[in-house]
């Protein structure tokens, strides 16, 4: 039986992520664009310039949403779906208003938005929320837009991150992947941001749906990426979680990152740099999970989420 296939030429996906700069010479503004309002000095400038030369003089997000965009696309064109996927970054080129802009020019009247990120606690998803429906105001042109639903336990992420983690012990001795600590990581917030917020019982939701599978290791969940505000922020921070299993007696590591499903400076630098260098210290043998990215398990949980959402919001 020839499968069906459904056109939907007044429908868009909007991806909607972080942002980061395409060069050095754009970390500056991009800076000035997070903070607006609060002056920035020299010397934090260039000390974040500094780690985004370490890493390649850029930040790849952009470059990896776009291969996620382009294989969530075709995944959904297999299953009968004939939908554009756009990009619309919050911080940084191709905002999210310049998306939406362009989709409405192409006649679109409907946008599913999907924040990439499994987590959304209320204090983050507004601002995502907010840019979308402040940049629809200023269209002059009818168009809605609907989020998907949360997909932090779907049965098909949760073994995109499952992969992850087996590939990631698979880089420490046979004999010893059964008992490697792992510990996720998860993007620290201001504890008052979070109370009464879902976020990290989500967060605990995801983790238990994962070590159904690696019942003999270890798990810790620690908290990175701790902003300049004041105030009492989640913890154990990433480097106490190092601290804690070095305490423990054991001489290895898995560091998983599941607040970020695409690589950007808080794993290349922040994990794979700064942390590994924390933990050889501490004596531990430091390996890390890779990020989803385009993992083909990831778009295939990707192309579900939308489709089912497709079916129940667009339909």
């Amino acid at each position: 039986m020839q499968k069906r296939s459904f056109s939907h030429p007044q429908t868009g996906i909007l991806l909607l992520a972080f942002g980061g700069p395409r060069s050095l010479d754009e970390v500056e503004p991009f800076l000035n664009n997070i903070f607006s309002g609060h002056p920035l000095t020299p010397s934090l400038i260039d000390q974040v310039r500094t780690r985004y030369q370490r890493i390649g003089g850029k930040s790849p997000l952009l470059e990896i949403t776009e291969r996620q965009a382009r294989s969530l696309e075709n995944h959904l064109r297999k299953g009968g779906h004939r939908i554009d996927v756009h990009i619309g970054m919050r911080h940084w080129h191709p905002y999210i208003h310049e998306s939406l802009k362009a989709m409405a020019e192409k006649g679109m009247k409907k946008v599913l938005c999907l924040i990439m990120s499994p987590y959304s606690s209320r204090a983050t998803a507004k601002g995502y929320h907010d840019a979308v429906h402040e940049a629809i105001m200023d269209l002059e042109k009818e168009m809605g837009a609907y989020f998907a639903s949360s997909w932090h336990t779907h049965p098909l992420y949760l073994e995109a991150v499952t992969k992850t983690v087996e590939e990631g012990l698979a880089q420490f001795p046979p004999h010893r992947q059964r008992y490697v600590p792992i510990i996720f990581s998860a993007h620290g917030l201001p504890e008052n941001l979070v109370r009464n917020d879902p976020y990290v019982d989500h967060i605990n939701a995801t983790i238990s749906g994962i070590m159904e599978r690696f019942k003999g290791n270890t798990w810790y969940l620690a908290f990175q990426s701790r902003g300049r505000g004041k105030g009492k922020w989640l913890s154990p921070a990433i480097e106490e979680g190092l601290e804690i299993v070095a305490q423990s007696g054991m001489k290895e590591v898995l560091i998983t990152p599941l607040s970020f499903v695409a690589d950007h400076l808080e794993t290349l630098y922040d994990l794979d740099l700064v942390l590994r260098e924390k933990a050889e210290a501490l004596g531990l043998q430091f390996q890390r999970a890779s990020a989803l990215n385009d993992h083909p398990k990831f778009i295939e949980a990707l192309t579900d989420i939308v489709s089912k959402s497709i079916d129940q919001k667009l339909s």
